[in-house]
């Protein structure tokens, strides 16, 4: 029975510092920081759409005039 017990102890002893326990948390966070990224340059380009579109097209049209 005092096995049982201490078995118990030390199962809850285990489970309590793996959930204290923060190594897993930093590439969770850095996936969370790199998506918010992601959302806020897609947000800006849906906004500046078409001044981002006439900037390529001015741009590539500069590049092939100047191979003419």
């Amino acid at each position: 029975m005092l096995n049982l017990i201490v078995r118990a102890q030390t199962l809850g002893w285990r489970l309590k510092n793996r959930l204290r326990n923060e190594r897993g948390q930093t590439s969770s966070e850095y996936l969370v920081i790199a998506g918010l990224v992601v959302a806020i340059i897609i947000m800006i380009m849906g906004i500046f759409r078409k001044e981002l579109t006439t900037a390529i097209n001015n741009l590539s049209k500069n590049v092939v005039d100047s191979t003419k």
